[in-house]
């Protein structure tokens, strides 16, 4: 894109891209936990929404017990076996009924405005080319940051910034940074980067919900594309 990019759209998968709740993911994370460390771990009680899946490790290991240490002696082994069981069980399926209201036409919109996309997920990188492949969507998401390679969501941003410079060829400002999700934590991330956040009520919270922590813009979903590209256009100026 050189310098003709406008600027760095990054986009959540689960919830915002497609319908949360992917029972697979989560059999394939119990799976892998119980495969690693030998303890049944369950992700009953474990909130999800917005989290990383090595939080979400970390949660369900610690309550069986598990120092932290423990945990993330073997944390990335667990990561990729979850990831293999996870493939294993999509295969080549495709998903695309589990798309989400105008994600393709979004996604097009941006591209043709000289947008650069990406994704900023909790999914482990695996897990997250597997559902935007199998939901027909992965091409449009060249770079991204995943729920592997940090500890906090707002710590993936910099991580999408350096995958967007290699990729794109462009150094990314802040203000010309957008998080496309649909939790407050999605928004949080943002913030604490100084980024725009854009909120879609297409998960677990409501427009009211999301409106609350002050998201720069928030829609019931990502099908009225004119105004969501409006609203991206007069944020990054």
């Amino acid at each position: 894109m050189g310098t003709e990019v406008r600027g760095l759209i990054l986009f959540d998968i689960d919830g915002t891209l497609v319908q949360a709740g992917d029972k697979d993911h989560q059999i394939a994370f119990v799976t892998a936990m119980k495969q690693v460390y030998g303890r049944p771990a369950t992700l009953d009680g474990v909130p999800l929404a917005g989290m990383l899946d090595s939080q979400i490790a970390r949660l369900a290991l610690s309550r069986q017990g598990l120092s932290e240490a423990e945990i993330d002696a073997d944390l990335a082994r667990m990561i990729d076996a979850m990831g293999v069981h996870y493939a294993e069980a999509i295969a080549e399926q495709s998903r695309i009924e589990r798309r989400l209201p105008g994600v393709v036409e979004i996604a097009e919109r941006l591209r043709a405005e000289r947008f650069a996309l990406g994704v900023l997920t909790g999914n482990a990188r695996e897990v997250a080319r597997v559902k935007l492949s199998s939901a027909g969507i992965l091409d449009y998401f060249p770079i991204g940051a995943f729920g592997d390679s940090a500890r906090e969501r707002h710590h993936l941003v910099q991580a999408a910034w350096d995958e967007a410079t290699a990729h794109f060829g462009h150094t990314f400002s802040a203000a010309q940074t957008v998080l496309i999700g649909d939790t407050p934590r999605d928004i949080a991330a943002a913030h604490e980067n100084r980024a725009n956040a854009v909120a879609v009520a297409t998960g677990r919270y409501s427009v009211a919900d999301l409106t609350a922590h002050h998201p720069e813009a928030v829609f019931p979903d990502l099908s009225d594309t004119t105004a969501i590209t409006q609203a991206i256009e007069a944020m990054v100026g």
